[in-house]
């Protein structure tokens, strides 16, 4: 039996502030299969030598936002080539 090994992977972003302003920014997600339904998301500003902010996500969020608008309030994901709704 293959062992779950975690998995890591870095993205571009954009934090929409409001409709006309929106910030660029890198965030790493990652995945462990001992916490299976939730991925672990740390955003980096343009600032280096800051920390990262990091947040829990629930993976099924993440997977509605490849599909359309997902969330609610303050969180909502979306695909970069999908509509904002």
């Amino acid at each position: 039996m293959e062992s779950l090994k975690t998995v890591v992977q870095g993205v571009a972003v954009q934090l929409i502030i409001e409709r006309s302003y929106s910030l660029s920014m890198r965030m790493r997600l990652r995945y462990e299969p001992s916490d299976p339904y939730l991925v672990h998301a740390a955003f980096f500003t343009a600032d280096s030598d800051d920390e990262p902010v990091e947040w829990v996500l629930g993976r099924d969020l993440l997977a509605d936002g490849l599909k359309g608008c997902a969330g609610e309030g303050d969180v909502r994901i979306w695909s970069a080539v999908g509509q904002v709704t």
